[in-house]
């Protein structure tokens, strides 16, 4: 009895897992926006965004480095507004202080559950 219900229960399972994936992939994804914040989507650079063809991996290569660039320039501009070493301690020490208020509260409701 136990191996039939754990034979169906897999069978339905993957049954929905399989229809729903071609659910998924039938369903069309939202056209690239060209101004995305990094600016590393921007298409070829005669400005075209040739998303009838396949893409070539030298293609993608040069997009990949081109975005790396772009996001490299954008962190060396922008570099006084990064977080230092010391924002990131504080907010670790901040963390732990929460925790801690949060196992506290877990055993108050703990003692009021009982």
């Amino acid at each position: 009895m136990k191996f039939w219900s754990i034979t169906l229960a897999t069978s339905l399972l993957s049954s929905l897992l399989i229809s729903g994936t071609r659910a998924v992939a039938q369903t069309p994804l939202p056209s690239a926006q060209p101004n995305t914040p990094a600016g590393c989507l921007s298409g070829y650079p005669d400005g075209t965004y040739r998303g009838d063809r396949p893409m070539t991996r030298y293609e993608f290569a040069a997009g990949l480095n081109a975005c790396f660039q772009q996001i490299d320039q954008t962190l060396r501009l922008n570099r006084e507004q990064l977080a230092t070493k010391e924002d990131f301690d504080r907010l670790i020490q901040r963390q732990r202080e929460l925790n801690d208020q949060l196992r506290g509260l877990s055993d108050r409701l703990d003692i009021l559950s009982e």
